[in-house]
C-alpha cells in the first residue's frame, strides 16, 4: 500500500503550527441561492463553524457532523461578535438555509448547544427544503413566532 504525501501548507494559507487546521469550501456551495442570500456576517460565522467543527478533537455525542459554539468561542477565542443577539440571528440564518441544524439545545439545561452540519442548503429554493423546528435553536424559534 502506497503512503499518502501530507499535505504541505502553503506560506499564504498558515503560519505553518502543526495544530493548524483547514475548512474547505467548495464553489459549488459559494455560487448556490443558499449562500448568495445569506449575509457577509453568516457567512463569516459559517467559516469559524468550520474551522471550530475541525478544531474539536472530541465530537459531541460522538458524532462526525456535530461541533459547539458557544459565547466563549464566538466571543472569547475567534472575536466576531460582542452581541448575542447578532450570533444568534447570523446562527438562525444558517439554519433558515440549511447549512446548520440545533441538535441539543441546552439554553434550558444551561449547557452548550450541539450543532450539526447539513446538506438541506442544496435544496433551497425548492419543494425539498424542509427546516422544522426541531433544527432551531430556541432563541431562532422565538424570533420565527414573532414575525
Amino acid at each position: 500500500m502506497r503512503k499518502r504525501k501530507e499535505y504541505v501548507k502553503k506560506e499564504f494559507e498558515s503560519t505553518g503550527i502543526s495544530s493548524d487546521t483547514s475548512a474547505n469550501i467548495y464553489v459549488s456551495m459559494l455560487t448556490s441561492k443558499a449562500w448568495i442570500d445569506l449575509t457577509k456576517n453568516a457567512k463569516v460565522l459559517y467559516l469559524y463553524c468550520k474551522a471550530q467543527y475541525y478544531a474539536e478533537k472530541k465530537k459531541p455525542n460522538n458524532n462526525s457532523l456535530q461541533f459547539t459554539m458557544n459565547k466563549s468561542k464566538w466571543n472569547s477565542m475567534y472575536k466576531i461578535y460582542t452581541n448575542q443577539n447578532q450570533f444568534y440571528k447570523d446562527m438562525g440564518m444558517l439554519i433558515e438555509h440549511g447549512f446548520i441544524k440545533c441538535i441539543e439545545n441546552g439554553s434550558n439545561t444551561r449547557t452548550k448547544n450541539i450543532y450539526e452540519f447539513s446538506s438541506m442548503w442544496q435544496n433551497y429554493g425548492t419543494s425539498e427544503f424542509i427546516i422544522t423546528d426541531r433544527d432551531r435553536t430556541i432563541h431562532n424559534i422565538r424570533i420565527k413566532n414573532k414575525t
